[in-house]
């Protein structure tokens, strides 16, 4: 398997012709922030790409269905920071849940969670740690990096505290039963398989592509007398209760400038169809997904072009802009330097340029990557 990783690695390495960014550890949230994120459940026009790199990712037809605010607190405002004493993290649900966290300087780590059981089908409140704990994030990260980190999940209740009638719902024998446990293993193989620049709804960002397989178990077990003891009863309980084999597969797309990621893609078990899309909320479309603000554009027409390419800006801050056009290769074959107010036309000559497909990126003064997109060039 790690060879199979290395010479994936090896074989996208050699398509690194253009500079990438590395992600640090300035990306990780801290005491005070509030992420704001926005999700679409039912996403159009998501394409999942080959990986490489330089690429260009238009997310920009993303809708809005659930907006959320997480805020990172000191773990000392938690309710159960005594439990969790090396985390210096937590969030805190609408419903009081709690999720403790750790920062180092390499990595930003879950380690546990109080509140009902997310974890399979029942609701019981409990409190548990993951064993190792689990990293979110990881820094420095760079394309072609490869982590596979696992971990586990093993928590006991009493019969006594879980709400009657929810294990013969289960169609679990309760039966000279006198506790259950819950047996959660989880391992994630996660590549940086790709890079460029992502536009989502209010801005555009370069970014690195990470894919997140992640393979969990969860099993259920009652404890019985001996000679038995813990007996596993999760196939009684059936898939649909939460318990069994899971696979999910996420792209996770996470830049250097960022406390959010920029944009996570979860898709179906083959890992080719966006099933849901989380966000950062710019806060340009609301829960109806209108626009509240108009936004910078640029378009080219014709598309495909001939000698001439006709680049349209509208709603552009005035300033000093830089326009780059690349060939598939990643070369930039062309800059042209703009002086930008609103809406004005700009004619960019591309005789020159062989027959092909060519991306652009418009770069303000200060170094910041404002517009990108892609043309045809005819022969």
């Amino acid at each position: 398997m790690k060879k199979l990783f290395l010479n994936l690695a090896l074989l996208l390495l050699a398509s690194a012709l253009f500079a990438q960014i590395t992600v640090t550890n300035a990306t990780f949230p801290s005491v005070g922030d509030s992420l704001k994120t926005a999700t679409d459940f039912t996403p159009n026009g998501i394409v999942i790409s080959s990986p490489g790199g330089p690429q260009i990712w238009d997310f920009t037809s993303l809708g809005v269905n659930a907006q959320q605010v997480t805020v990172f607190r000191a773990a000392s405002e938690g309710a159960a920071f005594a439990n969790f004493p090396n985390a210096e993290l937590v969030t805190i649900g609408q419903a009081g849940a709690e999720t403790y966290y750790n920062v180092s300087a390499t990595s930003f780590e879950n380690l546990g969670f109080s509140g009902t059981d997310p974890t399979g089908g029942l609701p019981v409140q409990t409190e548990f740690k993951f064993n190792p704990p689990v990293p979110e994030r990881i820094a420095p990260l760079n394309f072609i990096d490869i982590h596979m980190p696992e971990s586990s999940v093993n928590v006991a209740f009493s019969l006594a505290d879980i709400p009657g009638g929810v294990l013969d719902s289960l169609g679990i024998p309760t039966n000279f039963v006198d506790s259950i446990r819950i047996k959660v293993t989880a391992s994630r193989i996660e590549l940086v398989d790709a890079y460029g620049t992502l536009a989502i709804p209010g801005g555009t960002y370069e970014v690195l592509r990470e894919k997140r397989t992640e393979y969990t178990d969860t099993r259920i077990e009652i404890h019985l007398p001996p000679p038995i003891n813990w007996f596993d009863v999760t196939n009684q309980a059936g898939a649909g209760a939460g318990f069994g084999k899971d696979t999910t597969i996420s792209y996770l797309f996470i830049s250097n400038t960022e406390k959010e990621i920029i944009a996570t893609v979860t898709t179906d078990v083959g890992g080719t169809t966006p099933q849901q899309v989380t966000f950062k909320d710019n806060g340009v479309l609301s829960g109806t997904n209108d626009p509240v603000s108009a936004k910078q554009v640029v378009s080219v027409l014709p598309n495909p072009v001939g000698d001439v390419a006709r680049f349209e800006f509208k709603n552009w801050e005035p300033g000093n802009y830089d326009l780059r056009i690349f060939d598939m290769q990643g070369k930039m074959v062309l800059e042209n330097n703009l002086q930008l107010n609103g809406n004005q036309t700009e004619p960019i000559q591309c005789g020159p340029l062989p027959a092909g497909t060519y991306f652009y990126q418009i770069i303000h003064v200060d170094g910041k990557l404002v517009g990108t997109g892609r043309f045809i060039k005819q022969g």
